[in-house]
C-alpha cells in the first residue's frame, strides 16, 4: 500500500504558509510526498519579464522542496490570475487524473474553499470536483493560506511544534516572494499558537476535512 501525500497548490509557496510544519512531519513518518502546482507566479513581479520570474520561482521551489523532503514538485503552468480560466479551456482534468492514478494518494490537500486568491478558490474547486466525479474515496484537507475567517466545516488540528523552525526556514527560502512572506511571519506566529492552545501543543497548523 502506498503511503503517497498529494498536495495540490494554486503558487509554490500556498502550503508553506499553511502547512509547512505538517509536511516535515509526514515526511519524516515516512509519507513521500508530492506537491501539484497549478501557475508559476509570474505576475508577482510584473516590472520582470515572465520568463525571469517563472525561472527564479522554479529554482527556489525545487531547492526548498529538497530541503523540505518533498519527492517532486509538478508544474502544470496555468496563467497566474488566470487559473480558473486555464483550467476550463485545458485538458487539465485529464493531467490531474493522470496524476491521482499514478500516485494513489492516502490524503489530498488543497486551498480552502473561502481563500480570498481566485486561484485558490480555483484549485479547490476544480480539485473537488474532480474527485468526486471519479468516486475517489481518499481523505481531503483544506490547508489556510489568506484565511481571515473560520469556516464551518470539520476542523482538525495537527500538532508542529517540534517542526515550526523549520516551517519559518522553509518560508524562507522563497526568496522572490519576501514580501509577501514578511507580511506573514507575525500572522503565521499568532495563528501557529492560537491552534497550538487548541490542541494541548506550543504550535499547530490547521485543516478543514472537506471528504
Amino acid at each position: 500500500m502506498t503511503k503517497n501525500i498529494l498536495i495540490f497548490c494554486a503558487h509554490s509557496d500556498d502550503e508553506a504558509v499553511g502547512m509547512a510544519g505538517t509536511i516535515s512531519k509526514l515526511v519524516e513518518n515516512g509519507y513521500d510526498v508530492y506537491k501539484v502546482v497549478f501557475s508559476y507566479g509570474e505576475s508577482s513581479h510584473p516590472h520582470f519579464r515572465e520568463e525571469v520570474v517563472i525561472n527564479k520561482r522554479t529554482k527556489e521551489t525545487k531547492k526548498a522542496s529538497e530541503f523540505l523532503g518533498i519527492k517532486e514538485t509538478i508544474f502544470l503552468g496555468m496563467k497566474d490570475t488566470k487559473v480558473k480560466e486555464d483550467i476550463e479551456e485545458t485538458n487539465a482534468g485529464k493531467i490531474v487524473e493522470k496524476i491521482l492514478s499514478q500516485y494513489k494518494p492516502k490524503k489530498i490537500y488543497i486551498p480552502t474553499e473561502k481563500d480570498p486568491h481566485p486561484d485558490h478558490r480555483a484549485v479547490n474547486n476544480f480539485v473537488l470536483n474532480l474527485i468526486d466525479k471519479l468516486k475517489l474515496k481518499v481523505p481531503v484537507y483544506e490547508y489556510e493560506v489568506w484565511n481571515i475567517v473560520n469556516e464551518n466545516k470539520p476542523m482538525v488540528y495537527e500538532d508542529i511544534t517540534k517542526y515550526y523552525k523549520k516551517k519559518i526556514q522553509y518560508m524562507k527560502m522563497f526568496s522572490s516572494q519576501w514580501q509577501y512572506m514578511y507580511a506573514l511571519w507575525l500572522p503565521v506566529y499568532f495563528r501557529s499558537r492560537k491552534y497550538g492552545n487548541k490542541n494541548n501543543c506550543k504550535f499547530a497548523e490547521r485543516f478543514y476535512k472537506v471528504r
